[in-house]
């Protein structure tokens, strides 16, 4: 008989007897994950991917996820079972409330994230907005009348500092032994610089989206869906640029702070004319050849996606947003100060 593959119950097995300090639901989470990796590369070598492949990585340090009913709260403390190693208890901040039923913790490297189940409470969209996504421009959202202009100065710089310091530790890395002590703390570094790095970024796009909420209460939102096949035929420079913008985190972010957000095809939105339909190509400021219409580019593109939104194509028309502002996203307002990120040179 030919070898076979052991089944899931065996991994788990094998798995609680080897590492007893982990709680047992711990130990059929990561079973499961690899289970369902193994499982992957089989059929994607069946289906003739021969480049798919097995975990074969020996992991020094790896996420351990606990299920509900292994982690729980208990008076401000969240209290996490490790077998026969004990409990590890960490109090959560002050003045934090779940916002729903406990579902999973997952231990990470210097954090530990919650997943909560929160029930769906519907709500009616009270007006549309289009949203064009940049990068000068973090975003651009409209609703025919005013045009609010979010500026991507500071997530742009914070990008280029990363990649910046990024290549300096990599640079020194190679010159050091794999696994070696400076190996080593420079590795801790550069995981050090990718989460401050990481953090800046999600603060600044939870900034700008909380603008576009307070600007736009309850809207439905259409936003350009992203694609870098334009990135593809520039610069080195300008396709780095272009292809770590945030739209992904900017999409989800709207999606749960506004009633929905709905992505529709941006081709040509900003080189469209909204007036007259004439199609051009301009830098920062459209300027029409043809009705002498003129707006910053990304309200032409969020004017035009939202008419896509509505009427499914672009579809010329005189009435277009006559109020533009202009905001930065860490701004600090004297009526609810915040905080205002620091800039990114600011320390490494």
């Amino acid at each position: 008989m030919g070898w076979k593959f052991p089944t899931k119950r065996r991994w788990e097995i094998w798995a609680k007897q080897r590492y007893p300090l982990l709680h047992s639901q711990s130990v059929q989470q990561i079973v499961a994950e690899f289970d369902e990796a193994v499982r992957s590369a089989t059929q994607l070598r069946r289906n003739g991917a021969t480049a798919a492949r097995y975990p074969h990585r020996l992991l020094h340090y790896r996420d351990i996820p606990y299920t509900n009913q292994a982690a729980r709260v208990v008076d401000g403390l969240l209290i996490l079972p490790n077998g026969k190693s004990g409990k590890l208890v960490a109090r959560l901040p002050t003045g934090v409330v779940l916002p729903g039923r406990l579902m999973e913790a997952q231990l990470s490297y210097g954090k530990i994230a919650l997943v909560c189940e929160i029930p769906d409470q519907p709500t009616l969209a009270k007006t549309m907005i289009g949203v064009d996504l940049g990068v000068n421009t973090l975003l651009c959202a409209t609703d025919g009348i005013t045009a609010l202009v979010i500026s991507g100065r500071e997530a742009k710089a914070t990008v280029q500092w990363r990649n910046k310091k990024l290549a300096s530790l990599v640079s020194k890395q190679s010159k050091h032994q794999k696994r070696s002590r400076r190996h080593t703390r420079l590795q801790c570094r550069k995981y050090k610089l990718l989460a401050k790095a990481r953090h800046r970024v999600k603060d600044i796009t939870h900034k700008a989206t909380r603008k576009v909420k307070d600007a736009f209460p309850q809207a439905q939102v259409y936003v350009g869906k992203p694609f870098n096949a334009a990135a593809q035929k520039i610069g080195r420079i300008w396709a780095q640029q272009v292809s770590s913008a945030s739209n992904a985190k900017l999409i989800a972010q709207l999606d749960y702070k506004t009633t929905g957000a709905l992505q529709v095809n941006e081709h040509y939105s900003s080189q469209t004319c909204p007036v007259c339909g004439e199609r051009q190509k301009c830098r920062r400021t459209y300027t029409c050849k043809q009705c002498r219409y003129t707006a910053p580019r990304d309200v032409v593109g969020a004017t035009n996606i939202l008419r896509i939104g509505k009427q499914g194509s672009l579809h010329p028309s005189p009435y277009v947003p006559t109020r533009i502002v202009q905001v930065h996203p860490t701004k600090v307002s004297r009526k609810s100060p915040s905080s205002s990120g620091g800039h990114p040179a600011s320390s490494s």
